[in-house]
């Protein structure tokens, strides 16, 4: 009964935790020999359903520690569903200026996450389609694990 009562405490948590963050999509591409080609273009797509609030939308990396650059410049491809198109261009640090890692790390793998686009209200609802590629110089990037996109609802 005791490991009945502890199932539900924790699906209950689990439950309140997902919902207060916000979030209506994530999802991570892992990157084939932890090298990002520049001509690999990642696509991800998601299904809006509520237009009321607005949106925020994140690029997370994972990557290797000894990654040899401190930042990748990448483009930012949005389709709305209303068939709307914006292209937008960023810089990822990944590095402080003392060197050291910037996100969440355990051992040599660090988690970043970058706000992209901040309070976007759609017009109707429907199939969201980005592209995220890297605009660097660099065929390959070499330390990159995966890189996906995290979309939460505005505060």
């Amino acid at each position: 009964m005791r490991s009945l009562a502890s199932s539900a405490l924790l699906a209950m948590l689990l439950f309140f935790t997902a919902c207060s963050s916000g979030k209506i999509y994530e999802d991570h591409k892992e990157i084939k020999g932890n090298v990002w080609n520049r001509f690999d273009v990642l696509e991800f797509e998601f299904n809006v359903e509520d237009i009321s609030p607005a949106y925020d939308f994140y690029v997370a990396f994972r990557y290797m520690e000894q990654m040899p650059l401190d930042h990748i410049d990448i483009e930012f491809t949005f389709y709305s569903p209303s068939g709307e198109t914006r292209s937008s261009e960023h810089r990822v640090e990944f590095r402080d200026s003392g060197d050291k890692p910037l996100g969440k790390g355990m051992g040599d793998l660090w988690d970043l996450e970058k706000v992209l686009r901040e309070g976007y209200k759609f017009t109707e609802p429907g199939i969201c389609k980005v592209e995220i590629s890297s605009t660097m110089s660099y065929a390959d990037i070499p330390g990159i694990m995966q890189v996906g996109l995290v979309v939460r609802k505005s505060h």
